[in-house]
């Protein structure tokens, strides 16, 4: 069974507790998801570090989403110019991930997910390589 906590997505994201109530419904919505995908091999596998492993992958993916719900917000995303001074969102930017952590959590994950499972994230690396 795997565990992620509110405060370990507050602590991951650096947010505050005015998100707990997202962080909660993030977690509620995702978790079950993420632990049906993984094979119950390593699931019930008594290794400590295993279940440790697991639970990072699963809290770097919630958190990710996090992320990513909070540059997707409209006033996120506006720049502004004032004088010689401008400040823009960064070109390139990937809204579905734009920290990095959701693909963090399925490179971590993708050696213990079910045969068949894929969470439907693809992961690009320097390499061309999917995930």
């Amino acid at each position: 069974m795997l565990t992620v906590t509110r405060d370990d997505v507050r602590r991951k994201t650096r947010l505050g507790s005015e998100y707990d109530a997202e962080i909660d419904a993030l977690i509620a919505e995702m978790l079950p998801a993420i632990e049906y995908a993984i094979d119950p091999l390593y699931l019930d596998n008594p290794e400590v570090g295993l279940l440790a492993t697991l639970n990072l992958g699963a809290l770097e993916i919630i958190a990710g989403e996090m992320l990513a719900t909070l540059w997707r917000e409209v006033s996120a995303l506006v720049g502004f110019r004032f004088g010689w001074l401008q400040v823009f969102p960064p070109e390139g930017l990937d809204l579905a991930d734009p920290s990095g952590l959701k693909a963090q959590g399925f490179r971590r994950l993708a050696p213990y997910l079910k045969r068949n499972a894929r969470l439907q994230f693809i992961v690009r690396s320097p390499g061309n390589e999917e995930a």
